[in-house]
């Protein structure tokens, strides 16, 4: 008897190929549907053509055509046009009032919750006093501030006041798209309020789905609150209670950055690696007490019986730790995993992956677009490859003692493969420490700690004594394995920032990478995939050759940061200079130095810089630099005299120490940084007056190179430049000025405008900040003395080009 051999091509992977080929063709296309139509026809009838006319053909090119429709149709159901009454017509509004349904659990920070709200209806104010009452559609994200007695729970239905703020992205090249990320989850705006102004709106008694899930709820934050208790929010209990509860928002970003920077950022959030493990787990558990029953174990059916009995706790476990897409992808992958091995018969693993993602697009077209999705699919896809692979080559098989550790090197290795050009493209960063530190966190992390945390849970209830003692046990390996991961991250080159991937370098990447694995697995393709690895390289070749050589002209960049300041200074002589990072001050998380200007930076292929420069140090021009200065190689820090209470400002400081970067503080004697063509000069040269605010103290410096300059005056207001416009005189010329202080009242000043006379001003300033800057009046100065005005709350990032003599100024965005 012949055994039939696997096809080649498992016949699901062409149907989610062209699911995902009519995914990006609908996220991306204007074309109406009968258009579509005859193309997708046309498709079909082309691969009968080049396949002959076969009943095989027909098949194949009838499955393709369905495929891409399907992937077409999905986008159009879950992202339709926005209907009238969509609360994108609302926004900004004063005074409305909207209601609407929870549809998530609440997400706890450290000064607020966040909860999204399908709305149902708004009330809009009319000039006759009698508010008007309208249908609404869409969701938003609902911030509450405070505490309140009555918790907000799943399904509730509530009231409460606007206004609708629409999401808006920070206008840089290479920013991350927020906008477009939230839309294709459905969420369309945010409102900002104090829970003492939502209402609970009596309703009809919930349903028992609704209260197993609030329980659930319940439950997972009680918990929560008893792990970060017991273990004293240190850093073990962050990590135990994101792989229990799925709650992470409160995992401090050091430890974050320490797995993120060993390649081992995977295991901090429930994915596919922790499903396996706990159905691994609660399969040989399950198996084993059915075992004890002689007629399960002699029929088979124990087996199948512990399969199915599997997938339950693991649903359980996907609704407590909070239901993210992420882990709902994971369950489905194990799902299916699980019923192509209960069914006991032969398939590919390639044909149950790809039935994996067929479900998983179905359900949610956009989930192609996420990040998680497509890091799981391609580590998945490169483990399986790379077992066939290995098959082989038998002589690479050694001896049982080692199984183990070969298996999970080979693992981590294959999944590191399949996901550094995506890691490199979403996160500029390579670890090269990633299989030391997976051989030991993984089985800790993953076969310890994991489910010691779970059982913990289920006896917390009953003897919260002993769940607490687990927990401690867990915690304290925890931190054996982070200790573990601080001390392989600060090995020499166990990490490093790269400069921003594009979508060409990714793409090539795969094709390098397949080349490679077709080598290895039939040696016939070898010429062609040699041809293919040689046209990449040369390709490649050509583009650094055409990038290679000195700039011929300098670029400054001020940055669209929000409410702060930070600007991008490539000089002529190819060195790069910060001038402040941004930053928010209050309670937020949001990090402008890691989310805003290093992303930018990154896209500009920098991970070095030769200077920074803090002008002073308040939140809005400092903390984004603690990001930039612990992770990229800096030259030297210049800042000015004053030095700051807050933790940003020692970090800054712990950074230069610990880094040996040089700190220069200008004044009379050294007021310039300069090289062979380009020069900074610093107006420092005067003694600081008692009544000054501390925005006085700023550095205030000129940018020159030949005919070109620009001035950045920091956060100095009236005082300041009166004192510099009265002893500098005309070094203060500048063609461009950076505005003083963002555009607020108390600068700008007729006098010292007269001095710098710039021909265009620049404002740094963040969208409908609560200060109103830039104030109307300094508008109209400008304007009545003929200066060109760029607002990065309106124009988003602003590049200035000169050769030395005229300049361009080109904006991101086009303006109001």
């Amino acid at each position: 008897m012949r055994l039939l051999s696997q096809p080649f091509i498992p016949p699901l992977v062409p149907i989610i190929l062209a699911m995902m080929t009519g995914i990006l063709a609908g996220s991306v296309s204007c074309l109406p549907h009968p258009v579509w139509t005859v193309m997708i026809l046309a498709v079909s009838l082309l691969v009968c053509v080049v396949w002959g006319a076969g009943k095989k053909a027909i098949i194949i090119g009838l499955c393709l055509g369905a495929g891409i429709w399907s992937g077409y149709q999905s986008v159009l159901i879950h992202s339709p046009r926005l209907p009238p009454g969509h609360i994108s017509g609302f926004y900004n509004q004063r005074d409305i009032v909207l209601t609407g349904q929870v549809v998530s659990f609440a997400r706890q920070y450290p000064h607020k919750i966040r909860i999204t709200v399908d709305c149902r209806t708004i009330q809009v104010p009319q000039e006759s006093g009698v508010p008007r009452r309208l249908n609404a559609i869409g969701r938003i994200y609902l911030n509450l501030y405070g505490i309140s007695d009555v918790p907000i729970q799943f399904k509730d239905h509530i009231r409460f006041t606007g206004p609708i703020r629409p999401i808006r992205n920070f206008g840089n090249p290479g920013a991350f798209d927020y906008l477009t990320f939230l839309k294709r989850q459905g969420i369309f705006g945010s409102v900002h309020t104090h829970v003492s102004k939502i209402q609970q709106i009596t309703d009809s008694p919930p349903s028992v789905w609704t209260r197993g899930i609030r329980q659930l709820e319940n439950t997972r934050n009680r918990f929560y609150e008893f792990v970060m208790t017991r273990l004293d929010h240190r850093d073990g209990a962050h990590v135990l209670a994101a792989l229990v509860t799925g709650i992470k928002h409160g995992m401090p970003p050091v430890l974050r950055d320490q797995f993120a920077k060993a390649g081992t950022a995977h295991l901090l959030a429930i994915s596919g690696l922790h499903m396996g493990i706990l159905s691994l787990i609660f399969f040989f558990f399950f198996y084993r007490v059915l075992s004890v029953f002689p007629g399960l174990l002699i029929s088979a059916r124990a087996r199948k019986i512990a399969g199915i009995l599997t997938l339950m706790p693991l649903a359980l476990y996907l609704v407590f730790s909070g239901f993210s897409p992420s882990t709902q992808r994971a369950f489905i992958m194990i799902a299916i995993f699980m019923i192509s091995f209960l069914i006991e018969k032969q398939t590919h693993p390639f044909n149950t992956l790809a039935g994996a993602g067929i479900l998983i697009l179905l359900a949610d077209p956009a989930a192609l677009f996420s990040i998680s999705f497509q890091l799981s699919f391609t580590a998945v896809l490169f483990i399986i490859a790379g077992m066939k692979v290995m098959e082989k080559y038998p002589a690479l098989t050694l001896p049982k003692p080692f199984g183990f550790v070969i298996s999970i090197s080979s693992v981590t290795l294959l999944a590191g493969l399949g996901t550094f050009p995506l890691i490199a493209g979403y996160f500029n960063l390579v670890s090269g420490v990633q299989i030391p530190a997976n051989l030991v966190l993984v089985p800790i992390i993953g076969f310890i700690c994991l489910p010691a945390g779970l059982v913990s849970l289920m006896i917390w209830p009953l003897m919260p004594g002993l769940s607490a003692w687990l927990l401690t046990g867990a915690a304290r390996l925890v931190e054996w394995g982070s200790l573990y991961a601080a001390w392989l991250i600060d090995l020499p080159f166990a990490w490093s920032y790269l400069p921003a991937w594009s979508m060409f370098d990714i793409i090539m990447a795969y094709v390098v990478l397949g080349a490679v694995f077709c080598v290895l697995y039939s040696r016939k393709s070898t010429p062609f995939m040699a041809a293919v690895m040689v046209a990449v390289i040369s390709i490649y070749g050509i583009r650094m050759m055409t990038r290679s050589g000195p700039p011929d002209h300098m670029t400054v960049t001020v940055l669209d940061v929000g409410q702060g300041n930070a600007a991008l200074i490539q000089t002529i002589e190819n060195k790069t200079i910060l001038v402040d990072g941004g930053g928010f001050s209050g309670a937020t998380q949001f990090d402008v130095g890691r989310y805003v200007v290093a992303p930018f930076l990154w896209h500009q292929g920098i991970t070095a810089l030769d200077v920074v420069i803090l002008t002073h140090p308040d939140a809005d021009h400092m903390n984004g630099l603690v990001f930039i200065l612990e992770n990229f190689q800096v030259g030297t820090l210049v800042k000015n005299r004053d030095t700051s209470p807050h933790a940003a400002f020692e970090r800054i400081m712990t950074a230069c120490d610990k880094k040996k970067i040089p700190v220069f503080i200008p004044d009379c004697e050294k007021d310039q940084v300069a090289w062979d063509h380009t020069r900074l000069t610093f107006f420092q040269c005067q003694s600081p007056d008692t009544e000054w605010d501390a925005n006085d103290n700023s550095l205030v410096f000129t940018l020159i190179w030949d005919e070109f300059s620009m001035c950045f005056p920091g956060d100095i207001q009236a005082g300041r430049e009166r004192l510099l416009a009265g002893n500098t005189g005309s070094r203060l010329s500048s063609k461009i000025l950076l505005s003083p202080h963002h555009g607020s009242k108390t600068s700008s000043t007729r006098g010292f405008l007269e001095q710098v006379a710039p021909e265009t001003v620049v404002i740094s300033c963040g969208f409908n900040n609560p200060y109103r800057f830039p104030h109307a009046d300094i508008i109209h100065r400008y304007q009545q003395q003929d200066i060109q005005v760029f607002r990065t709350d309106q124009h988003g990032a602003v590049t200035i080009t000169s050769r030395g003599r005229d300049y361009t100024v080109v904006a991101y965005r086009s303006g109001p």
